[in-house]
């Protein structure tokens, strides 16, 4: 557990969303290019990257280099506008990422986009090959446990950062309701694909899904009955949507896709200005754009979700004492998993004792016994010896627990 790391930048670090955008320029593989270099070695790497955190988790071949590595790295990476970014090593590694699939740490609490994200970084990091066995299993585990902790969190709270953008997008335009004008969601992510959802499912009918590739759009737009177009049409003739309302945008670009040009091409409805919603980081409206609309961003949203902050720690407070829970059995895992190879050869070997012993018996004091009697009583021996053999995983857990409960660690 001790070779698990991570760091980190989040929305709880700063007042400025936009300060997180420093790191938002790289990806995995890109990530992986900067360690190359790097004097010490890691086994498994996993980069989640959303609109209001970016993190990495690591596991490193020697514990002892953890202060070294993050110094080394922190250099190679951007510089980041006066955030300090976390690290943490071992057990609160595996505490903070309960909490991060739980949507514990969530600027929304609860909130479930967050699972996806973090899905979808495992899949990308699977893909490319760059998790060892004992992280990829961490995190199978993190995502089974995170289910019972969201359990335990009052189902009345926002549900994510789109259903609550879609609901301030709801309010400026007094309800979707209205049969006139279109509402356009650009983007293929989790938030865009969510958002358009929530749009879809409080009463919004006239859809324009865009997006570079159309394909990644297809089947959302097609159940949501939705118009689709690849983003370089909607920009070459913006106007032939029709008038449109709002926008949803929710992009991975470093630059601005909304414009103050192709906001002024667009075909407004009664000449109003439409709503834009982005909930991209780093922006995807340019700042010379947000004059022509009524702009609503993650900062109008961290705004909202800060009035609510006692409820949600309140909340928090009550799923705590599952995390630690769920945090046992998961070192127990771990454990069990690194020490395998040498209980594997151990079990072998009291096995191979067990029966010989019994062999020894079967032929002395007890030869007596019939063939059929002799194969029960051999199938009984063996299957407790397997049993028993189990027993190591139930008893590291119980032995964590008492451990850390007694000397009140984290």
């Amino acid at each position: 557990m001790n070779r698990l790391g991570l760091i980190r930048i989040s929305h709880d670090m700063t007042e400025n969303l936009g300060d997180l955008s420093c790191w938002k320029g790289f990806d995995l593989l890109q990530l992986l290019d900067l360690m190359q270099g790097l004097e010490e070695k890691v086994d498994g790497v996993l980069l989640l990257s959303t609109c209001n955190r970016v993190e990495i988790l690591y596991t490193i071949a020697d514990p002892a280099k953890h202060l070294h590595f993050y110094d080394t790295l922190i250099e190679k990476l951007p510089p980041t506008h006066g955030i300090t970014p976390a690290h943490l090593t071992g057990r609160p590694v595996v505490t903070h990422l309960l909490r991060l699939a739980s949507g514990l740490e969530s600027m929304v609490l609860g909130e479930t986009e967050i699972r996806h994200q973090l899905k979808e970084a495992v899949r990308q990091a699977v893909e490319i090959g760059s998790l060892d066995t004992h992280l990829h299993q961490l995190v199978q585990g993190v995502f089974r446990e995170s289910r019972e902790i969201r359990s335990h969190i009052p189902a009345n709270l926002p549900l994510s950062i789109s259903s609550l953008a879609v609901r301030h997008m709801e309010e400026a335009l007094g309800g979707f309701a209205s049969s006139e004008g279109v509402i356009v969601v650009i983007g293929s992510g989790p938030m865009s694909k969510a958002g358009a959802e929530y749009i879809y499912k409080w009463g919004g009918r006239q859809l324009v899904m865009v997006n570079r590739t159309v394909s990644k759009i297809a089947d959302t737009a097609a159940s949501l009955h939705a118009q689709t177009l690849s983003f370089d049409e909607f920009v070459a003739n913006p106007g032939a949507v029709g008038p449109v309302r709002a926008i949803l945008t929710a992009t991975s670009s470093n630059e601005p896709v909304l414009t103050a040009s192709l906001l002024s091409s667009l075909n407004t409805l009664h000449g109003q200005k439409p709503v834009i919603v982005d909930l991209a980081l780093p922006a995807d409206t340019a700042d010379d754009a947000k004059p022509l609309c009524r702009f609503i961003g993650l900062e109008t949203i961290k705004r909202r979700l800060e009035e609510n902050r006692a409820r949600r720690e309140e909340a928090a407070a009550k799923a705590s004492s599952y995390v630690e829970e769920a945090k046992y059995r998961l070192e127990a895992e771990w454990i069990a998993q690194v020490s395998a190879p040498v209980l594997r050869e151990f079990q072998k070997d009291v096995l191979d004792r067990s029966r010989e012993k019994l062999e020894l018996l079967l032929n002395g004091h007890l030869a007596h016994l019939s063939s059929r009697d002799r194969r029960i009583l051999h199938d009984w021996a063996i299957r407790f010896n397997r049993d028993m053999n189990r027993i190591h995983r139930v008893g590291v857990e119980r032995v964590l627990k008492f451990y850390y409960d007694k000397n009140g660690q984290n």
